[in-house]
Formats: C-alpha cells, sequence, structure tokens
C-alpha cells in the first residue's frame, strides 16, 4: 500500500478510446494502493469494456448514465470530497468537451463540478493529437490548472505509428503517486503541461478562478542528486554458506522512493533483497560489503547528499573456503577467523574532496543516544537518523519505523511511529533543507 493513496478518493474517468482496456489496469494499481476508487464510463468506454469489471475491480457501483439514481444527484455525490479525478484514456471529443465547459454526459458533469486535482492521458490517431484545436484544448485545460501526461510514442490502434499512445498504467500510477507528493518537476510531460504550471499560472497554493484547483508547491527534493545504500551485506564462507543480518532493506528503498517522488535524482545500492525498484530509481546491485563500498566510492563524486542506510557486516571471514566446509569426526565446533569490514560512511563522511552532505543511520539496542551522537563525531556525519532495533515493531523487517534525529547540535527532530515511507518523507524534508543551507 502506498501511503500517498491511504483512504484517497480517486474519480477513474474511462472514455470511448482503444485504450480503454489498460483502465482496468490502472484501477487493480489505485485499489491496491490503498485508495478508494469511483469509475466514470461514457457509453462509448462500455463498448469497449463492461462495467462489471471496473465494478469488480474497484467495489464500488459504475457511473455511466447521469440519471441513474434519482434519490441522489449522483455527478455531484462523486465530485464531493473526491481527492482526484483521473481521465484515462481521454479521448479528442472528450477533452474538447472538458475545455469547454459541457455536461452532456455523467463523466463531463463531474469534471465540471469537482474541486479537486484533475489529471488527463490522452489517447487518440496521431493526427488528432496534434490537430491544432486538439492542441488549444489541452492548452485551455493546463491553464486552469490539470495536469496533462504526455502520450507515447509507437503503433496505435488504427495502423498508424506516431504520438498519441496512452502512456502505460504503471507509469500513470506514479504521475499520481508524484503529485500527491507534491512534485511537478518529475512529471513525464508535454511543453504546455509543466511550462503552463510553472511560469503562467498564479503563484502556487492560489486558487484559480475556473477551477478553484490548487497548484503545488515545487518538490523539496528538485535538482539534488541522492545516493542511497540500502538492505543488507553478505559476507560469504563457503560456496553454501553466509553471514548475514535481519534487514529488509524497506527504509532504504522507502527513502529512495519518496526523494526520486520528490524531484531528486536516485541512485540505489542495494544488498540481497526482495523488493521492486522504484519507478525512476537507478539500482546498483551488490552483495558483500567490500562490493558496496566500491560502487559507493564510483557514484559519490556525483553525489549532492549520500544516505547510509544499508546494515553493512561489521565483519566478513578473512579467508573464503573454495570448497564447502564438511564436519569431521571427532570436532564439535568450527572456528572462522574474521577480520573488519571498511567502514562505508565514515569513508565517505570523512573525504576531504567532494563531500557530499552525509546521512547515517544508528542501528541501536542500547545506549541509543549516546550511541548516535559518537558516530557523528567518529564518522563525520552531517545528520544521524536513530532507530531502536531492539523493538520488533519498528525493527528489522517492519513496515514502521519510529526514529529520533540528531545533528552536530543535538536533537533535530523525533519522527513518531508510521509506515517507513511516511517516516521517509519526513526524514527527506529535513535533509533536503539541512542540505540547502
Amino acid at each position: 500500500m502506498d501511503t500517498q493513496l491511504k483512504n484517497r478518493k480517486i474519480v477513474l474517468g474511462v472514455t470511448g478510446g482503444i485504450a480503454a482496456y489498460k483502465a482496468c489496469t490502472l484501477c487493480r494499481l489505485l485499489v491496491k494502493g490503498g485508495a478508494q476508487v469511483y469509475v466514470v464510463m461514457t457509453e462509448s468506454a462500455t463498448k469497449l469494456v463492461g462495467k462489471e469489471t471496473f465494478e469488480a475491480l474497484s467495489g464500488h457501483s459504475v457511473s455511466v448514465n447521469i440519471f441513474e439514481d434519482s434519490k441522489d444527484i449522483s455527478h455531484i455525490a462523486l465530485s464531493n470530497d473526491a481527492d482526484m479525478i483521473v481521465v484515462a484514456p481521454a479521448t479528442a471529443n472528450s477533452i474538447a468537451k472538458f475545455a469547454h465547459g459541457f455536461a452532456d454526459n455523467m463523466l463531463c458533469a463531474v469534471m465540471l463540478a469537482a474541486n479537486c486535482k484533475k489529471v488527463i492521458a490522452p489517447a487518440m490517431n496521431t493526427n488528432m493529437y496534434h490537430n491544432v484545436a486538439t492542441q488549444e484544448n489541452l492548452q485551455l485545460l493546463a491553464l486552469r490548472g490539470m495536469y496533462i501526461l504526455s502520450p507515447d510514442s509507437g503503433d496505435l490502434a488504427c495502423g498508424t505509428s506516431g504520438d498519441g499512445r496512452m502512456k502505460e498504467p504503471e507509469e500513470i500510477y506514479e504521475d499520481i503517486l508524484a503529485i500527491f507528493s507534491q512534485d511537478l518537476e518529475k512529471l513525464p510531460h508535454t511543453k504546455i503541461g509543466i511550462e503552463n504550471h510553472q511560469e503562467k499560472l498564479p503563484a502556487p497554493q492560489q486558487i484559480l478562478e475556473l477551477t478553484q484547483t490548487k497548484l503545488l508547491p515545487k518538490s523539496f527534493g528538485a535538482g539534488f542528486n541522492v545516493l542511497i545504500t540500502a538492505g543488507p551485506t553478505i559476507e560469504e564462507i563457503d560456496p553454501v554458506r553466509y553471514i548475514t543480518n535481519h534487514s529488509s532493506g524497506k527504509m532504504g528503498y522507502a527513502l529512495a522512493h519518496m526523494a526520486q517522488l520528490m524531484g531528486a535524482n536516485v541512485t540505489l545500492i542495494s544488498g540481497p533483497v526482495n523488493l521492486n525498484v522504484p519507478l525512476g530509481v537507478k539500482r546498483i546491485s551488490v552483495r558483500s560489503a567490500v562490493e558496496m563500498l566500491n560502487a559507493v566510492e564510483s557514484y559519490v563524486n556525483e553525489a549532492d547528499i549520500f544516505i547510509g542506510c544499508a546494515a553493512v557486516g561489521d565483519f566478513r571471514v578473512e579467508s573464503i573456503n573454495k570448497n564447502k566446509i564438511k564436519k569431521k569426526d571427532g570436532e564439535e565446533g568450527l572456528t572462522l577467523k574474521l577480520v573488519q569490514n571498511p567502514d562505508i560512511i565514515a569513508t565517505v563522511g570523512n573525504r576531504e574532496a567532494n563531500r557530499p552532505f552525509t546521512v547515517g543511520f544508528a542501528a541501536e539496542t542500547d545506549n541509543l543516544e549516546e550511541n548516535a551522537k559518537k558516530k557523528i563525531v567518529k564518522k563525520g556525519l552531517d545528520m544521524v537518523i536513530l532507530n531502536d532495533v531492539s523493538n520488533k515493531s519498528i525493527g528489522f523487517n517492519s513496515d514502521d519505523n519510529e526514529v529520533s534525529v540528531y545533528d552536530k547540535d543535538g536533537l533535530v527532530a523525533h519522527i513518531e511511529k508510521q509506515n517507513k515511507q511516511v517516516v521517509a518523507t519526513s526524514l527527506l524534508e529535513l535533509i533536503f533543507n539541512a542540505a540547502k543551507k
């Protein structure tokens, strides 16, 4: 579940384009992400995908006819308290109706009545898309604060190839997360979309007269190159055995995901984990602490911010056996000689040249504050994030975390127990603001 979508009311508009079938996947992703999805279809859309499909996916009745419920003004009821309307696909015909205030079907009426964020994903023949009428309609909608998600270029249902192919549902889903995360710059966009948002529209948070839509402020992380380590390291003993730890990588991946959504360029150096790479994040996969250090040194010169979130093993076996170690008769135990691994976060924190703003994690079980403050000095950190891994509800493998943040002057903030993505958002706001000073 994505924190940005939890309990959000999203109206998904589906118009009569051949890409209507893709809206099924988008609906499923939004529901899985925690949103309450209400689907509104045009009559033409129902010829391509049955409304029963969307009812099964969303868990709610699908609206098509503006007069379906005489006891309720359905278009007003749907638009009330909606956090966002997403129209995918949006045909040229529907875009024209939205631009000129038509209310002759349920979707148009909902669009006209709603006071929320509005996202449009055009899908049509390339000549229709580039027609001056369509481009002017999109320009007008962008001027009113709507988000225009540029179509892709590729093979179209009409047999031609060019611009007009609706963005893939997974990409639209990430765009929706970006909008809810107050990030305009990371949105793939048409020229008319982003320029109008940043230059021709009123200042952020100023209400637009025509649609009462509020614009979002620029993202906290825009312009930053962020390098993050995450997950455990693995130190081999022999071809079948190794030493590792309980880190799941969830906190590091949450930081990478949210930093990308907040506008940063993110490189994630990750030990072995069972997590998907966040869209837009570059992942470098490693196993051992030495491999992780080598990867960090390859990328740190370009980094503005380094966040060492990985649970790097402190020790490795001095000599890895080439063959599997066998039990021997008469021996009750096995002795392994361990040597210290390089300290990655200290290596970065104590750099003399090209040193990024350096943030470390202190996963402690005792003397929490004392140990965290010592790390700031010993490892040359700008900031340290302390968490109590002895607490099973927030420790390794948990979806939640509770942390305290320290800098060289002492306690900066305490973040109460919350989902790791929420914690990551709060941490990144502190980090980005501190790095700008």
